[in-house]
This record gives C-alpha cells, sequence and structure tokens, in this order.
C-alpha cells in the first residue's frame, strides 16, 4: 500500500492510493497515529479506505504534503560502509574505516520543524551559494522501541520511503573543523516523497 498525506479545505487528510485515485481514511486521522498501531493495523485501516465508498479523489488535483509533516524524529545515518569506503578512496584515502565504523552506528539528528512536501518549494539557507540534495531511502519506523537488537529493530520498520536531504555545502564545510557534528548545513529542508510506503507486510 501507498500512503498519502494532502491538503483539503478543512485541513489535511490521509489516504491510500489506489491506481490514479486517492481513498480518504476518516476525516481527523493522522497517518503518524497510524504508524504506533504497528504494519497490521494500518493494513486493515488502508484496505478499509480501499473498499470504503468514501469519494475519491484523483491523484492528479491533489496537492500532496509529506506523508508524516512533522515526524518526532529523524535520524539521518551518514553513509553505508561501501560508500564511505569509495569517498575515501575518491579523497586520496585508504579504503580502510576506522574501527568506529563498525562500533557505533553513526547519524545525526535532522530538523522535523524543516520537513516539506514533494512539491513545494525550498529556501535556500541563508548565507549559503552552494546548496546540495542527496537522494535518501528511509526505513520508516513504527511502534517505538529502545535498547533493541538488530533483529528486533528490523521488525519495528513498518516500510520504506524516499526523501531528499538538502544542505548548505559551504555553511557545512566551515562547520566541520568545530568538530560538534552537523547543524545550519543540514538544517534547511528535508523533502519527503510524495507517497508513503509499502508496509513491510504488504504484497502490494
Amino acid at each position: 500500500m501507498r500512503w498519502v498525506t494532502y491538503a483539503t479545505g478543512t485541513g489535511d487528510r490521509v489516504g491510500v492510493l489506489g491506481e490514479d485515485l486517492i481513498h480518504p481514511v476518516a476525516p481527523g486521522v493522522r497517518l503518524l497515529d497510524l504508524l504506533g498501531g504497528g504494519a497490521e493495523a494500518l493494513r486493515a485501516t488502508g484496505e478499509q479506505a480501499l473498499a470504503s465508498s468514501a469519494e475519491t479523489v484523483p491523484l492528479a488535483q491533489a496537492r500532496l504534503r509529506a506523508p508524516v509533516p512533522r515526524p518526532p524524529s529523524i535520524r539521518d545515518c551518514l553513509c553505508f560502509l561501501d560508500h564511505m569506503r569509495n569517498c575515501r578512496q575518491a579523497a586520496g584515502q585508504p579504503r580502510t574505516l576506522p574501527d568506529a565504523w563498525y562500533q557505533v552506528p553513526a547519524f545525526y539528528f535532522a530538523c522535523p520543524s524543516t520537513v516539506v512536501g514533494p512539491y513545494d518549494d525550498v529556501t535556500i539557507s541563508p548565507g549559503s551559494a552552494w546548496f546540495d540534495f542527496e537522494l535518501e531511502i528511509a526505513a520508516v519506523i513504527g511502534p517505538g522501541g529502545r535498547d533493541l537488537t538488530p533483529e528486533e529493530a528490523e521488525e519495528h520498520i513498518i516500510g520504506y520511503t524516499v526523501y531528499n536531504d538538502w544542505s548548505a555545502r559551504d555553511l557545512q564545510l566551515r562547520e566541520s573543523p568545530l568538530a560538534i557534528g552537523q547543524a545550519k548545513g543540514k538544517d534547511g529542508a528535508t523533502t519527503r516523497s510524495p507517497a508513503g510506503w509499502g508496509t513491510a507486510t504488504s504484497s502490494s
């Protein structure tokens, strides 16, 4: 199933895509709340929406928002290991990574308040002349958890989506010597994909 959040005259509405039509769920329901119920509950809600007689919305006429406009947390994992090895090689460094890369999952906290929709304009960060984007793959977490094993963590992934991570590269380079992590260089925007994801247990 592919989930969307779209704008209406009375506020955002959540729906499921069926070909080129959006099948809405009940008004007032947020996709964030549905995610917290887990994959099976999410699937059941989607199937009810697809079978409902509620008026559908043509996808081409909808103004899509980010599927989850204000997620509680965004953690951007820096790179997968082969990419880091290739980056080091391109910079003339050995491909061997420090031991810490295998001991600690590397990520930074992105800013949930700067999430924008798939077709929204993105404002260039003030003072930046080198504004860049990267295509990312996002694992969407459903029910919460902490101190999980890798196997347990995988069970909490409810689906996947894509987004663009916007970066003010010139500001990022100025921040790097401070050695306190990502800050204003990564605080401009995060663009979410137009449609959400297939649930991890879905055959759709």
